[in-house]
């Protein structure tokens, strides 16, 4: 064996065995858990963010160590529904809301979305309506056909 082998075998001697399919089965396994838990650790931080506070704070505030703090905000964590109260608390946001039967959460983009759409229907019918009585108010033949097209099967068209 040469001298360069014997080196390169001395150098792979002393890397560790890499774990790396354990760590994507374990992913894979808990992806619904660990996706949670990383929208807590983000919440957790722009909470830090806005209050000024580095983790060491928070962990001061909690009464646990800087390693458990560190878990929390790399998403590392299984969290429990005591340490959930115990962040609501020391840093005053909500991370869980439980809904009743048919209540769904949604986002500010959802409301914003539907306030636009209803602005935009509203608008639409108004337009529709001046269109009609535009229409209806001409002084014109009477065998003149009016017609306003519907748009959907549940509006009906106005005519006269």
């Amino acid at each position: 064996m040469s001298n360069t082998e014997q080196k390169l075998k001395n150098l792979a001697a002393k890397n560790p065995t890499s774990n790396w399919k354990e760590k994507v089965a374990f992913r894979k396994e808990n992806k619904a858990w660990l996706k949670k838990s990383t929208r807590v650790a983000l919440r957790i931080l722009d909470a830090l963010d806005d209050k000024d506070w580095s983790q060491a704070d928070l962990a001061r505030e909690l009464g646990v160590t800087r390693q458990q703090v560190s878990k929390l905000v790399k998403g590392q964590s299984d969290f429990k529904f005591s340490t959930v109260s115990q962040l609501e608390k020391v840093l005053d946001i909500q991370l869980q809301a439980i809904l009743a039967e048919g209540e769904v959460v949604m986002s500010e983009e959802m409301i914003e979305e539907r306030v636009n759409q209803g602005v935009t229907d509203y608008h639409r019918k108004l337009l529709l309506t001046q269109q009609y009585f535009e229409l209806k108010n001409q002084k014109s033949n009477p065998f003149t056909v009016m017609a306003v097209e519907p748009n959907s099967e549940d509006e009906y068209a106005l005519a006269g």
